[in-house]
């Protein structure tokens, strides 16, 4: 019970930063166009260093092992999500300036900072750890797919910003730390830590105002829509059951346990910084990411409960 009531305790902070963010765009503290201000921060300085700083760890051959299979666990859920999330956008037929982030808030999930909190207040270092390998995959493809979800669009796609971003960059210098003896000097490392641990509350605080820069109605709208309801079904419930499979190789569970609920994360904020990025419906996403969130209060507790079921059956 102190468990859980420390999990909404946390997530109602991150709720209180967007209601923050809500507040100060409805009272034009922050003026139209921030939002871009905001997303170029945290794409370009505090997400890359928090990548950074999360992957300065020793590693091993038994940390090579682990990795291996939270990497192929990672690509699998990924790729599978990505199929089915396609098609489901195809049968649907969103408007147009919908439909990428549609298909971005059912792939991509919040893993790097609400789902490395959870993986910290179940199984504490350990925890943490498992969280990252799980997450390098994952990294390199909403830096990669996600981008190219709606660069697509564009008259030509900048293959150069697909690849080369920062986030990729980032990612790839972040194995090299994890392959490579010993860990970052401690001056770099607190650097790292400062500059990137702003990323949660910058990314909350844009999503507050990319909401509190819509009329009233049209997010009311928004949050009745079957469509984002379909959406936070397929992330929060869908997806991660694909890999109740993975229990047939008998894993250890912390291990199985931190994959299974990384990949029942909300939707991603960053989604909502790529659609601003690239002029598309920035509310819709926000809004998407908004419902998801709300409902993983239900949702993360209740895979966790199925997860005690199946290890008390083992």
């Amino acid at each position: 019970m102190n468990q859980f009531a420390y999990f909404i305790q946390e997530l109602t902070l991150l709720y209180s930063i967007a209601l923050i963010g809500y507040m100060l765009r409805k009272k034009e503290i922050l003026p139209e166009g921030s939002e871009k201000v905001l997303t170029a921060v945290i794409l370009n300085v505090t997400l890359p260093a928090l990548i950074l700083y999360g992957m300065d760890v020793e590693f091993s051959v038994e940390n090579l092992i682990q990795f291996g299979w939270l990497s192929f666990i990672s690509a699998f859920v990924l790729i599978v999500s990505s199929i089915i999330s396609s098609f489901t956008v195809k049968k649907l037929k969103p408007n147009t300036q919908k439909k990428n982030a549609l298909e971005g808030i059912m792939i991509f999930g919040n893993q790097g900072f609400l789902g490395i909190a959870v993986c910290f207040l179940l199984f504490g270092k350990e925890g943490v750890f498992y969280g990252t390998l799980f997450n390098f995959v994952y990294l390199l493809y909403i830096w990669t797919y996600a981008i190219y979800l709606f660069a697509r669009n564009a008259e030509s796609v900048q293959w150069q910003k697909v690849f080369l971003n920062s986030g990729v960059i980032a990612t790839l210098a972040g194995l090299l730390l994890m392959i490579l003896p010993g860990t970052l000097p401690v001056v770099i490392s607190n650097t790292l830590e400062l500059t990137g641990k702003p990323t949660v509350p910058l990314s909350m605080l844009l999503i507050g105002s990319l909401l509190g820069g819509m009329p009233f109605a049209d997010l009311k709208l928004l949050l009745k829509n079957k469509v984002l309801w379909l959406a936070s079904f397929y992330k929060l419930i869908l997806f991660p059951l694909l890999l109740l499979p993975f229990l047939l190789f008998s894993l250890p569970f912390q291990l199985f346990a931190v994959a299974f609920l990384v990949a029942g994360m909300p939707s991603a904020p960053t989604i909502s910084m790529y659609a601003q990025e690239y002029g598309e419906d920035a509310s819709f996403a926000a809004a998407g990411v908004a419902l998801s969130t709300f409902l993983s209060c239900i949702t993360i507790p209740a895979l966790y409960s199925l997860l005690l079921i199946i290890s008390s059956l083992a």
